[in-house]
């Protein structure tokens, strides 16, 4: 059981068509995965979810291998993919990334021309307090 579960989970089965095809109900199954994160797991729990990551795991670097030789061969669908899926590279270069560096650069500007208001000491103080409170970008101005 514990190889078509892995086996299944390696190929992005859904634990809904895995339980069954393993032979056990989604509720068992579902529950076993639960308790394997606890410290009362049993040795079958742990086997159970291992299993899962590991087939998970497994398959996902096979799909990402797959990813990567079709970018290598000029599939810039695949290409364009990795670069804004993969952990490696999406904080650079997804769609994401650009809006986070489009609103670094908007705070930046706000924070500029907040220091070059000429505002009372306190209130230029108050308001990058309130910006970083708001975005966790940290102004020269607020770390006294």
């Amino acid at each position: 059981m514990i190889e078509k579960v892995r086996f299944l989970a390696e190929f992005g089965a859904p634990l809904e068509h895995i339980a069954p095809a393993a032979g056990i109900s989604y509720g068992l199954l579902w529950q076993s995965l639960k308790n394997a994160k606890t410290e009362h797991a049993t040795p079958q729990e742990l086997e159970l979810l291992e299993a899962i990551e590991q087939g998970r795991a497994k398959g996902g670097m096979r799909l990402i291998g797959k990813v990567a030789e079709s970018a290598d061969n000029g599939d810039l669908k695949a290409a364009t993919w990795m670069l804004t899926h993969s952990p490696a590279f999406r904080d650079h270069y997804s769609d994401s990334a650009a809006m986070n560096r489009a609103r670094q650069e908007g705070v930046e500007m706000v924070v500029k021309a907040i220091a070059e208001a000429g505002l009372p000491s306190d209130t230029e103080r108050d308001l990058l307090l309130r910006i970083n409170a708001q975005t966790g970008y940290r102004a020269d101005a607020t770390a006294d």
